[in-house]
């Protein structure tokens, strides 16, 4: 039997993995990974850590228009501070404080965050809506240039199993958002924000006033409600396709969905057969230790 790298290349992934610290990763960003724990940090840098397809991009957003005190959008796209996705030096030319995104557990980041006590958000979401805008967006990237394939040209019913067993870029969404729910425990002394992703379309203003109180920004209300306004899913997808510098984007073919699909919740149901459901339940209450609670 193989690693579950390979079981996952083998059930349609044509974006190559790999296993490292026992969790598979695009091999694309292994050589990040292999010098994190080695980079330094700045004291104001923020953190946003989240599993993919679960609302990085809005809190990136918002936290770029908070520390900016105006809905105003950052002028790069948020791939220009992809944690693993970009070297040290590119990251070194960004204005303090940062706000830095990344797809990474706690353990492959820099000791050198927890030392300096830089402020941490951890945003999650229904971990079954993210696997099927995952998987949307793994079928669906339909590069500008055509010699590449999707990162998955396998079936739902594959991807939905190879997920149950993690075998999927950034490991199973279960799996990360344990390792991030341990946190606050394990780093009593970090400041730490958890958001979630229906708490955002439920009360946008609410969880803004949050975010920009954690980091010591608070705004007037006014503000709050104009960045929550501007970093409405419509708003923020046009921004960011028509608005912002391209230069850290994947450019994919018009029809694609690329970053931004849908970004509503309980799309899920519409996805999962009841026995993908199922198992999907049995392994979360065997990792958490209580029942599925969406």
């Amino acid at each position: 039997m193989g690693t579950r790298a390979e079981e996952g290349m083998q059930a349609g992934f044509s974006l190559q993995l790999v296993m490292t610290q026992g969790l598979v990763m695009p091999a694309g960003i292994l050589h990040h990974i292999a010098s994190m724990k080695e980079r330094t940090v700045r004291d104001d840098d923020i953190f946003v850590c989240t599993y993919p397809k679960s609302g990085t991009h809005w809190v990136w957003e918002i936290l770029n228009m908070v520390v900016a005190g105006k809905a105003e959008y950052a002028k790069h796209w948020q791939n220009s501070s992809f944690y693993e996705s970009r070297t040290e030096e590119d990251l070194d030319t960004l204005p303090s404080p940062r706000i830095i995104f990344t797809h990474l557990t706690p353990d492959l980041l820099p000791q050198d965050i927890w030392n300096r006590k830089c402020r941490v958000v951890n945003v999650q979401r229904n971990p079954k809506d993210a696997v099927v805008s995952f998987f949307v967006q793994h079928t669906n990237q339909n590069w500008v240039d055509k010699s590449r394939d999707p990162a998955f040209v396998g079936s739902w019913d594959n991807y939905a199993d190879a997920h149950i067993k993690g075998n999927v870029p950034f490991d199973s969404v279960m799996e990360h958002s344990l390792r991030w729910n341990r946190f606050p425990q394990e780093h009593p002394d970090v400041p730490f924000l958890q958001v979630q992703f229906e708490d955002l379309k439920k009360d946008a203003v609410r969880e803004v006033r949050r975010l920009a109180e954690f980091i010591n920004r608070p705004l007037s209300d006014d503000v709050y409600e104009q960045i929550a306004e501007a970093c409405s899913f419509s708003k923020l997808k046009y921004a960011s396709e028509n608005i912002k510098d391209q230069t850290f984007h994947n450019r994919w073919r018009e029809g694609s969905s690329g970053y931004f699909r849908k970004g509503e919740s309980g799309d899920w149901k519409n996805w999962f057969t009841v026995a993908q459901s199922e198992r999907f339940d049995e392994v979360y209450q065997k990792l958490y230790n209580h029942p599925f609670p969406y």
